[in-house]
């Protein structure tokens, strides 16, 4: 009796747990799991951050398969959710690109009792823009193709140019009665993406360089709407051109003289008036590797409340210039800036320009002049700045300047002009002979310049 009570004892404990472990194995599927696993994920093109519970088990391996798409937008991994009696996995999906199709992907979770494929779609924006933003016309003008990229329907015309003229901020609409879209203005119909041709025709450009900007936009439109500039190239420039932004404040260096390397090595000589912005002298730099010789930008003012308008590292470093006016609202001339210039011979400074930094004239041996005028706003001046290799006829430097203990390291100069009574701190510089110059000083101070290291090796001193 006493055997057949514990045979009927373990049966019981072998029921119960064989009973458990039927439970465990059945949990049910989750049914939004069921519905995901059947007809897929699909999502927006805004992406998405999402879990997908599944029947907790051991030893998940998860991994991604992209079908389509050009980049790894879809990721998955284990959340960090857990759960007692399922698995928690994490789908994120980056907003949709500009390729205007769907993309798909299949995320897998395999393990050894199960294996599970979920099929991630996502749609794409609705988009319309111009496959360039800029197109270039040959001055002769003639025909030429723009290219609009799109998967909905659009709205092409041309954009309206309009430009403050005065203080007063009274408007002008430029013309651009030059260029037009041969054929239909206006609704253009799609539905799956492609890439729509559009004709153009250009007029003979018969003056300077010239622009017109070309719109597409649609109610619908994800991206609101695209614009293309299209920049017809001037006539054949003469040796000497005169840039007045002063009459036509809404154009740009580079729009007027253009970018054919061929053209612009027929400008020897440039002069400006007008207000000028950064890009302008970063053109101007850029065209002085050339055949530029003069650039003269003393009747300008660059520079704007919410930016400066400097001479930056390097900016005309190996330039073509023989001669350059800065134009007033240049604060900085920084590092190097017109070093290695290797014809240059003057370089004019604006009273507005406070700093010149290290090396900013070194190596162009030519120099002769560097003028800063008398009401000059100089602060700084940096390691070596005048360190040119050959010799300055003259130099003045204003009372209001501080200059860096080896700042005339290196220079050579006939006549120097020091505004300042009380003589900088400078470095010996034994590798430069200063017998034959000679430094002038405020009245008062010779004395104190005659007995101060670097200034006593002047060959003359003379109050002025």
């Amino acid at each position: 009796m006493k055997t057949e009570n514990i045979i009927l004892f373990l049966f019981t404990v072998v029921l119960a747990v064989s009973s458990c472990k039927e439970s465990e194995e059945s949990t049910p599927m989750s049914p939004t799991t069921e519905e995901i696993l059947a007809g897929g994920l699909n999502i927006g093109p805004d992406g998405t951050d999402t879990t997908v519970v599944f029947p907790k088990t051991s030893n998940y391996s998860i991994g991604v398969k992209y079908t389509s798409g050009v980049s790894k937008w879809c990721a998955v991994s284990e959340s960090t959710e857990t759960d007692a009696n399922q698995s928690v996995v994490r789908i994120t999906c980056t907003p949709s690109d500009t390729s205007l199709f769907a993309r798909e992907a299949m995320v897998t979770l395999s393990s050894s009792d199960d294996n599970y494929v979920i099929k991630v779609a996502q749609s794409p924006y609705k988009l319309a823009f111009f496959n360039d933003s800029i197109c270039y016309v040959d001055n002769a003008g003639g025909e030429f193709t723009v290219s609009v990229r799109a998967n909905t329907s659009f709205d092409i015309d041309k954009g309206h140019y309009i430009y403050v003229i005065d203080s007063a901020g009274n408007t002008r609409q430029v013309n651009t009665s030059w260029v037009n879209i041969k054929g239909q203005y206006g609704k253009q119909n799609c539905n799956s993406g492609n890439i729509f041709q559009f004709p153009f025709t250009a007029q003979l450009n018969t003056g300077l360089g010239r622009r017109a900007f070309f719109v597409v936009s649609g109610d619908s439109l994800h991206n609101d709407y695209s614009e293309i500039e299209v920049r017809q190239e001037p006539r054949t420039l003469n040796r000497h051109e005169d840039l007045d932004f002063s009459t036509s404040p809404h154009e740009r260096a580079e729009v007027w003289l253009g970018k054919n390397e061929q053209n612009l090595s027929r400008l020897e000589c440039l002069t400006t008036k007008g207000f000028l912005v950064p890009n302008d002298l970063r053109y101007f730099a850029k065209i002085g590797k050339l055949n530029l010789d003069s650039l003269d930008m003393s009747e300008s003012t660059c520079g704007g409340i919410n930016y400066d308008c400097d001479i930056t590292n390097r900016m005309f470093f190996g330039s073509h210039l023989v001669k350059i006016l800065l134009p007033n609202g240049v604060k900085a001339i920084y590092d190097e800036a017109f070093a290695n210039c290797a014809n240059l011979k003057m370089v004019t400074l604006s009273s507005s320009v406070e700093r010149i930094g290290a090396r900013a004239f070194a190596t162009s041996p030519n120099i002769g002049d560097v003028v800063i005028p008398t009401d000059s706003k100089l602060t700084y001046i940096g390691d070596e700045a005048f360190n040119t290799g050959g010799t300055l006829t003259s130099l003045y430097v204003p009372q209001s300047t501080n200059l860096s203990e080896d700042a005339f390291k290196g220079l050579r100069v006939k006549e120097l002009h020091m505004a300042i009574s009380t003589p900088p701190v400078q470095n010996s510089d034994n590798d430069v002979d200063r017998s034959n110059c000679v430094l002038y000083v405020p009245k008062g101070s010779k004395d104190k310049y005659s007995t101060a290291t670097y200034w006593k090796d002047f060959g003359k001193i003379v109050e002025e």
